[in-house]
């Protein structure tokens, strides 16, 4: 059986694992904070804040712009559960936007046609970028300002992977992205996700929610000192995996390469059989995660 994915795991992986396991801090220490920084550098992004998955960084994305019960959310009709599961623990009401044929993201013509026959519009939108291919953000982001609904990136599986000037990551065109490093995914921690935004309001809103609604480090109280402020998670990465995940970060344009090198191969050896092969637009790298027929 050909498996649908798996891990690459090399020498430096393990060496760099190793180092954490002999570190004071397991979890919550420097070596994530550091992840954190390496991919808001990575991204142009403002802030990053780390997680055990990115199931959870949907959910607490749905959280941080305010969405609550009874609220409608529209998300692509082609996608993993987690994207609509994360606006249903919310309470929220899903509906669904068919596809493009041809990108397999969001139909930026069936969007607008939703949004003109609505009478109840959405107050979110979550976009995928299936297989690593962008969607057409710019267009998406000015239909928001019309409609007056927000944006949440769920980039699972686009890591590394660039809109016109502009990794995917950046939230130039978003409120929230979330990212994921399952094994499946072009870099992995095991297990985990990251959140990037450049909105200090939903930093601080996600950060407290990912700690059970804690917050410490407060004006003129001692270090020890921390108040619960909201209901929340404890939806944490630890240090293991956020050395990994350093670690892999180092291969990614690399990885990223040899993918659309792989893909290019295929689209010029299956394009004389009677198939759908990935759209290669100049506008976008794909990272592609996966290679769809």
């Amino acid at each position: 059986m050909i498996r649908y994915a798996t891990q690459k795991i090399t020498s430096k992986d393990k060496i760099t694992v190793n180092k954490v396991l002999s570190s004071n801090f397991l979890t919550r220490g420097p070596v994530t904070k550091k992840f954190e920084n390496k991919i808001s550098n990575l991204c142009n992004s403002k802030y990053s804040i780390s997680l055990n998955s990115a199931s959870s960084g949907l959910h607490l994305a749905c959280l941080a712009i305010g969405l609550k019960k009874n609220d409608v959310v529209w998300t692509t009709s082609n996608t993993y559960a987690a994207t609509a599961n994360a606006a249903i623990n919310c309470g929220c009401v899903v509906d669904f936007v068919d596809i493009d044929i041809r990108s397999y993201n969001i139909s930026i013509d069936h969007l607008k046609k939703k949004l003109k026959n609505n009478k109840k519009l959405p107050k979110a939108l979550i976009v995928v970028h299936f297989a690593g291919n962008p969607c057409d953000m710019e267009q998406i982001y000015r239909l928001s300002k019309i409609y007056k609904f927000k944006i949440i990136e769920d980039s699972s599986h686009a890591l590394g992977a660039r809109y016109k000037n502009s990794l995917i990551g950046d939230c130039k065109y978003s409120e929230i992205n979330v990212f994921s490093f399952h094994p499946v995914k072009i870099i992995t921690t095991g297990e985990g996700g990251m959140i990037t935004t450049n909105k200090k309001k939903y930093y601080e809103k996600i950060k407290m929610l990912r700690s059970n609604g804690i917050i410490k480090n407060i004006k003129n109280k001692p270090s020890w000192y921390y108040e619960q402020r909201i209901l929340g998670f404890n939806f944490h990465m630890n240090e293991i995996q956020a050395g990994l995940g350093i670690s892999q970060l180092g291969n990614l344009k690399k990885w990223i390469k040899i993918r659309n090198k792989i893909a290019i191969y295929y689209n010029k050896n299956l394009k004389y059989l009677p198939l759908k092969i990935p759209l290669l637009e100049n506008n976008k790298l794909s990272s592609f995660h996966l290679y769809v027929v």
